[in-house]
């Protein structure tokens, strides 16, 4: 995929902003807080309507402004697409072409974009609810079936949630909404356990080139219960033995939002056991190892990487830079880099000036 256009009106800082991209590489450069992040962000937001900064649209909106306006250009081989996203106080409104989008859930697979951010970094030492949003999100790119599913597991998994808060649980309904959770859940942790092993496919490759070495790695996906050919009687199993407990807690403790997984570098767990640095390029490795899994070439993701030379020393670096120049169209976002005939894009004051 190709994002050849971007036009913005009162997103964040920038009062309007047009801009046109080079096919392959785009360095956004300027000082901090000048509006790199926030034109990285815009970029990302045409994959799912979702920010990578914030969980509340409102956010985006430049202040004393009504609403934020994103266009962009971008083309799947010779098909061109016109996405258009008017975020309001009150929800968002999303065109394809000028036409209004049906579904959410079309977006992420009409505009791919992976990203990798500062606070990356820590994914492996950060809350597992980080770990399951890259899954739900790498997933959802690839599938609107697991897109749709996570919104009607969130749905019921809502509903249990109140009745086990009722002063009275009705056990009855409990009981009723167990059972579709469980049944929401196995196609869940398939998807899930088909994308962890599609990873572990491909991150020893990216992981060795940024690193420079052939290392040993995988990523272990830990599912609630144990998917043996017996799913929903194990699942029923763990969720009548976890009842008590959820009755008294009045929320319920296990489930496909509970789960997790875990980096593994010659065998030990990362976040135990590995430095910072090791811990940096592990979760770089694994946040472009989709970049891989998409075997057309008109369809691979845009990448975008946020402030991500800063933290990695002369090698590295190198290695990151020769590893994009390998692949589709990337926008990397630093206060200053060497560049020798790529396209450059100079921010200052939210304000944009290209340059090549």
């Amino acid at each position: 995929m190709i994002l050849t256009r971007i036009r913005l009106k009162d997103f964040r800082g920038y009062p309007s902003l047009e801009l046109e991209f080079d096919p392959q590489r785009n360095y956004i450069l300027g000082d901090n807080a000048s509006g790199k992040t926030n034109l990285a962000e815009a970029i990302y937001y045409l994959s799912l309507a979702r920010s990578f900064r914030t969980g509340d649209d409102v956010n985006l909106i430049r202040d004393e402004q009504e609403s934020a306006y994103i266009e962009a250009e971008v083309y799947e081989g010779n098909l061109r697409r016109v996405i258009g996203i008017e975020i309001g106080k009150k929800g968002k409104r999303i065109t394809l072409n000028g036409k209004p989008l049906r579904r959410l859930s079309e977006l992420a697979t009409l505009v791919n974009v992976i990203i990798f951010a500062p606070s990356d970094a820590s994914i492996f030492y950060g809350s597992p609810g980080e770990r399951r949003n890259f899954l739900d999100v790498g997933i959802s790119k690839q599938s609107e079936d697991y897109f749709r599913l996570i919104g009607r597991y969130n749905g019921l998994l809502k509903q249990r949630n109140s009745a086990l808060k009722r002063p009275n649980p009705d056990l009855l309904v409990i009981k009723a909404l167990t059972e579709q959770l469980i049944e929401i859940s196995e196609p869940i942790i398939r998807y899930r356990a088909m994308f962890v092993t599609s990873l572990n496919s491909v991150l020893p490759t990216v992981l060795g080139k940024l690193r420079g070495d052939n290392p040993k790695c995988e990523l272990v996906y830990r599912s609630f219960v144990k998917d043996d050919g017996h799913f929903k009687e194990n699942a029923q199993k763990a969720f009548d033995e976890a009842l008590e407990g959820d009755l008294i807690r009045k929320s319920t403790s296990l489930g496909p939002q509970r789960e997790d997984f875990s980096f593994k570098l010659n065998g030990k767990d990362i976040s135990e056991f590995g430095s910072q640095g090791e811990n940096r390029m592990a979760a770089l490795a694994l946040k472009l190892s989709p970049y891989l899994l998409v075997e057309d070439k008109d369809k691979k993701p845009i990448c975008v990487l946020d402030d991500v030379l800063s933290e990695l020393d002369a090698g590295h670096r190198e290695n990151l830079l020769n590893l994009l120049k390998e692949w589709g169209q990337t926008f990397l976002t630093a206060t200053h880099i060497d560049t020798h005939g790529e396209t450059v894009i100079d921010i200052s004051s939210h304000t944009a000036i290209r340059r090549s």
